[in-house]
């Protein structure tokens, strides 16, 4: 097999109906990549076609394993075969023709050594062919919790066609890939991101496959339980869980100072103007559990040094009264307009506050938590 700069790596399994279509296809982009077929041993007969062909085609490989493993170690193989070749760039690729061709030579050229580019179908000008509206609605929907869950940035976080530079691969280690299925893909974007490569993202249209079967069955629970693993690791699910801790015990400072603000006022000044004064009272507990709710989450959720601390109070309170807003609203929405129960108005308004404040004091307030210096 003759070397370019540029291998293919595509694992096949069972895969006989697509491989020599494919082979075909990609040979016509005349891109001057070489091919890598990983077969996993294919009762089908796969790895024979694939042998066959490699006899033939000289920018053809193949790579036999004795038995299924799952796609991220049919990659993991991959790619270290492509590392002791010398190749500069490794593509992954499915067998079925989800993956358009002809986007290999535009992701080639916008690769680099600090860049990892996906075809996406979630950035504009991508799209998705042949799905049903529920299978969209699922991986949609799985795409943006893996992404948050993740604090992974690339928007088809799920994608499984990309260009790698070897920089990458000789940064990371790849006998420490955890994933075995389907969530290698989401492993693999998530180390970029987190070793410094720029995400590069060209639209793409996803189209379902026409011959063979889908491998994906049986996988998506291990890959949800492996993205969950991911995200339990990650610094931000801890400041997230931390926060809404420091939430749930501020919210009874709340209500313990609103009462016993409540019953102060009254005691003093009598029942006369009572829903003025409740007013009053839940301003002060507000206060006083907001600034609580600050102290506990600038020390021990976000760790924050920066010596700005009223500035950063300020933001706190801001994001803080956005948060109200969110919550008031919502809560409407829900019962006065959608005419669900309290008890669901309270749960998603929650929810959504929530995300608003972690989101925004994580980003914003503090942003800069290990600043020593004042500018």
């Amino acid at each position: 097999m003759a070397r370019n700069m540029t291998l293919i790596v595509i694992p096949t399994y069972n895969e006989r109906e697509n491989l020599t279509r494919l082979l075909s296809a990609i040979k016509k982009q005349n891109i001057g990549a070489d091919v890598l077929v990983v077969d996993d041993n294919s009762p089908d007969g796969t790895g024979k076609i694939a042998r066959k062909i490699s006899q033939k085609e000289k920018r053809v490989g193949v790579l036999h394993r004795k038995k299924k493993e799952g796609l991220g170690k049919a990659y993991v193989a991959g790619f270290k075969w492509g590392m002791k070749k010398g190749y500069e760039k490794l593509i992954s690729m499915d067998a079925d023709f989800s993956h358009p061709v002809e986007a290999l030579r535009r992701m080639i050229k916008l690769c680099s050594a600090d860049t990892v580019v996906t075809g996406s179908r979630y950035v504009k000008g991508g799209k998705i062919v042949g799905w049903s509206w529920d299978r969209y609605v699922n991986s949609s929907t799985a795409n943006l919790i893996t992404r948050l869950l993740l604090s992974i940035k690339t928007k088809d976080a799920t994608a499984g066609f990309k260009c790698y530079p070897v920089e990458f691969f000789e940064k990371i280690s790849l006998d420490k890939i955890r994933a075995s299925g389907y969530a290698f893909q989401v492993e693999m974007i998530m180390l970029a991101q987190d070793n410094g490569f720029k995400s590069v993202e060209t639209p793409i249209t996803f189209v379902d496959r026409k011959a063979g079967e889908s491998k994906i069955q049986g996988e998506l629970v291990k890959s949800a339980k492996l993205v969950f693993s991911l995200a339990a690791e990650r610094e931000a699910t801890r400041q997230f869980v931390k926060f809404c801790i420091v939430g749930a015990i501020n919210t009874l400072v709340d209500w313990l100072f609103f009462f016993l603000a409540r019953t102060s006022l009254t005691a003093a000044l009598g029942t006369r103007n009572l829903q003025t004064l409740k007013q009053i009272a839940k301003a002060i507990s507000f206060i006083i559990s907001a600034t609580s709710s600050y102290i506990m989450n600038r020390k021990w959720t976000f760790r924050s040094t920066n010596p700005r601390v009223a500035r950063e109070l300020i933001q706190f309170f801001i994001v803080a009264t956005g948060g109200l807003i969110i919550n008031s609203l919502v809560f409407y929405l829900i019962t006065a307009q959608v005419g669900w129960r309290d008890i669901f108005g309270l749960v998603i308004a929650t929810a959504a506050a929530t995300l608003w404040n972690f989101v925004l004091n994580k980003k914003w307030t503090f942003k800069n938590r290990t600043r020593l210096t004042l500018e």
